[in-house]
């Protein structure tokens, strides 16, 4: 099964957590909350698969303010 969406939920530096999700489930804002609650995080990114080259990866830092 192939993955479209990776998120890495980060604490003190350090990855606490890996999600994977499929093309129709891309995770909202309200996800990105959750996971920030559920493990305190600081940061969270979200790196999508890129449609043109499967090796390639578009990487977004999510704002949890």
């Amino acid at each position: 099964m192939l993955y479209k969406y990776h998120v890495a939920i980060i604490k003190d530096d350090k990855i606490v957590c890996d999600k994977y999700y499929q093309e129709n489930e891309k995770p909202t804002d309200e996800t990105f909350q959750n996971l920030k609650k559920q493990y305190d995080a600081d940061t969270i990114f979200l790196n999508t698969v890129d449609d043109n080259e499967l090796e390639s990866f578009i990487k977004e830092e999510i704002n949890l303010e």
